[in-house]
């Protein structure tokens, strides 16, 4: 009885066996989707959002114009877009697209304040511009860097050199003119110019003028005449940026005005003195004569016709008295 109640519980795991690698060889997936393990669940993936920024830089003059000028020029930058409270950081090239590197490779440019974006990503400041960008006549391009956000200025900076100052003439006479020139006069600014004794006296004559486009002046300074013989230098700054400015020492080489000579004082030669000549004493003119005065003839035929007639009516009284007696 209990042998055989062994060979029965025998078989019966015999078949349970079976039917478990039945299971198992026929329905794999299914097992494997029943089991869920409760202490390792799979977490679900979290959507993470990309923030696009798209800078923009602008490079102008302070003053307005084509931006140009020499080390030391003001630039004024002024960008939009970067990413919000960032620090900025700039560069210059000499090609736009290396700015998308963030690094122009030419030289750093140093802002005259800290440059930092805004809550909307805009920021604007000025810069001077460096000596290491200094190859005349070549056009640079300032980039920008905040965040890994860069962006290159649309407009080029040209560089135009030192400034230059001469004169048309280096000998020149108290009292005269001379034309004064010059080159590389940018960006466009009122110039005050100055005739200096030596190297740097004082100055005997000022004058005022405002480069062209391009930068170039001329103007004629009169020199005063009463200026002493004498080495005298041309200085030349801007109104408005006084780095903007050239010297020519000893340029002029000025002589005094000459003194005229006194011409010599004529002495006059007396004349001949005239002797007055005597004026004619009046002839009393004769009753007949040719040169008788006019009134004194008819003074003389009056008298003459009154005595005729007097002599006449005596006759005729006589002769009337002579017959009645």
């Amino acid at each position: 009885m209990f042998k055989t109640f062994i060979r029965s519980l025998g078989v019966l795991f015999c078949l349970v066996g079976l039917t478990i690698c039945a299971l198992i060889y026929t329905q794999p997936a299914a097992l494997a989707s029943a089991y869920v393990p409760m202490d390792d669940p799979t977490p679900t993936p979290t959507a993470t959002t990309t923030t696009t920024y798209t800078p923009s830089l602008n490079l102008a003059l302070p003053t307005g114009g084509t931006p140009a000028g020499h080390a030391g020029t003001v630039i004024q930058l002024t960008g939009a877009g970067f990413p919000p409270n960032s620090d900025v950081s700039f560069s210059i090239a000499t090609d736009a697209n290396q700015c998308a590197t963030g690094n122009g490779g030419v030289a750093a440019l140093q802002p005259q304040q800290p440059a930092k974006a805004d809550a909307n990503g805009g920021f604007m400041v000025q810069a001077a511009w460096p000596d290491g960008a200094n190859q005349p006549n070549t056009k640079y391009y300032v980039c920008a860097s905040a965040s890994g956000s860069h962006a290159a200025a649309g407009t080029p900076f040209t560089f135009v050199g030192a400034p230059t100052v001469t004169s048309s003439s280096q000998n020149v006479t108290a009292g005269d003119k001379v034309t004064i020139t010059g080159q590389n006069w940018l960006p466009q600014q009122a110039l005050n110019i100055a005739i200096l004794a030596g190297s740097g006296g004082n100055p005997i004559a000022t004058a005022q003028t405002t480069p062209d486009a391009n930068g170039n002046f001329s103007i004629d300074v009169e020199i005063p005449a009463g200026t002493a013989a004498g080495n005298y230098s041309i200085n030349v700054t801007g109104a408005t940026d006084p780095t903007q400015k050239a010297n020519a020492d000893n340029a002029l080489t000025i002589s005094a005005q000459a003194t005229p000579t006194p011409g010599a004082t004529a002495t006059p030669t007396p004349g001949a003195t005239a002797t007055p000549t005597p004026a004619a004493t009046p002839t009393a003119a004769s009753s007949g004569g040719s040169g008788s005065n006019p009134g004194m003839l008819w003074l003389i035929f009056g008298l003459g016709g009154i005595g005729v007639v007097l002599v006449i009516v005596g006759l005729t009284m006589f002769l009337s008295h002579s017959h009645n007696a």
